[in-house]
């Protein structure tokens, strides 16, 4: 279930649907799990202002249970998810913020019912 939430000042020309779709597909391989189960939400065209600059700027938050447990794990996602933004959008590494969110399954509503329930059928 993860869930990405991504706020940039980027115009939302600048985020094509392909962009998206390379981005649920690139984190549903990195996170070894079902593309079916992963959302990607764009904000662009925020007023952001990092650092006293309005320069691009992109905030990159991911949420799932159980997969942000070990830091080594977050260092070589933050990597890629870094590498991967810097590379397909016009943002400056130094632009980049990444966040991780450890959501425990019982606080994730699925299908009705909870996530914690939905894994132990």
């Amino acid at each position: 279930m993860p869930l990405v939430y991504m706020k940039t000042n980027l115009s939302p020309d600048k985020i094509s649907d392909d962009f998206m779709k390379e981005t649920s597909k690139m984190i549903a391989e990195l996170l070894n799990t079902d593309e079916l189960k992963l959302t990607v939400h764009v904000d662009a065209g925020q007023r952001i202002l990092k650092a006293g600059s309005f320069d691009p700027y992109i905030q990159f938050e991911i949420a799932a249970c159980n997969f942000f447990d070990d830091e080594a794990d977050k260092e070589k996602y933050s990597k890629t998810f870094f590498d991967y933004l810097s590379e397909k959008l016009p943002v400056e590494y130094d632009r980049i913020v990444v966040i991780f969110h450890r959501v425990a399954p019982e606080d994730v509503g699925i299908k009705g019912t909870l996530s914690s329930i939905l894994r132990k059928n």
